[in-house]
């Protein structure tokens, strides 16, 4: 539904609420100008069951702050960016949701006396560890594994001495599936996303490749097969 555009935003700035129907652009609106007021901190949780919402919501409330703050700065633009960067490495289609947050993260926007966005902390917590290893049925590793080797180039991946074919790690597919669901996102597109976030957020070259080779390594470890040997002392 076109309800979250740029017409939208606009309706719900410096408004009650109450004035409008409601709308996550008025929670955010009032959270704003209370601040403003008031020169008091505020905190918009958002919580819910899995599929409710909570990483759009996340993203809704930011763009929103983005705009009402006036600056249209760079600071600004890197928050945004953020989010693709985290939803790449800390997401997964689970049974319920194609693009599952499986972490917990708290977002610290910081603002100046006139309410122009100044820069922002983000800390994460209560990562699913165990999803690397091992998925239920039906569902997926985190997306930055089948988007890497969606995205990267077939040299960019030798290096890496990695295939495109997801099916051969042992790691992605423990779910018995390597798609993305009924989602409409691409595994290849949303790695460029990730990619140009993470360049817009000043990682270096030397960074990224960094994070690449990381995650090559966690795939060709669970790549790796033990076998038993019998050795007599005798």
């Amino acid at each position: 539904l076109p309800i979250y555009n740029q017409e939208y935003i606009l309706r719900y700035t410096n408004k009650r609420i109450g004035e409008e129907l409601p709308h996550i652009f008025a929670i955010a609106d009032n959270a704003y100008h209370f601040m403003s007021r008031e020169m008091k901190n505020q905190c918009v949780v958002i919580t819910g069951e899995s599929g409710a919402g909570k990483t759009e919501s996340t993203k809704l409330i930011l763009q929103f702050l983005a705009h009402v703050s006036g600056q249209h700065s760079w600071i600004e633009q890197q928050i945004l960016d953020t989010n693709p960067i985290l939803e790449t490495f800390g997401n997964a289609r689970t049974g319920r949701n194609d693009n599952s947050s499986r972490f917990g993260k708290y977002i610290d926007v910081h603002f100046d006396r006139s309410g122009h966005i100044q820069g922002a902390k983000i800390e994460q917590y209560l990562l699913e560890k165990s999803r690397i290893v091992n998925q239920l049925k039906g569902e997926r590793n985190y997306h930055i594994f089948y988007r890497l080797l969606a995205g990267m180039s077939k040299t960019e991946l030798a290096k890496l001495q990695l295939v495109k074919d997801p099916r051969q790690y042992d790691y992605l597919t423990k779910g018995d599936t390597v798609d993305i669901g009924v989602s409409d996102m691409k595994d290849d597109e949303e790695f460029k996303v990730c990619r140009g976030s993470m360049k817009v957020c000043q990682f270096s070259d030397d960074d990224l490749w960094n994070c690449w080779e990381i995650v090559a390594c966690v795939m060709h470890l669970g790549n790796i097969q033990f076998g038993e040997t019998e050795k007599s002392n005798m």
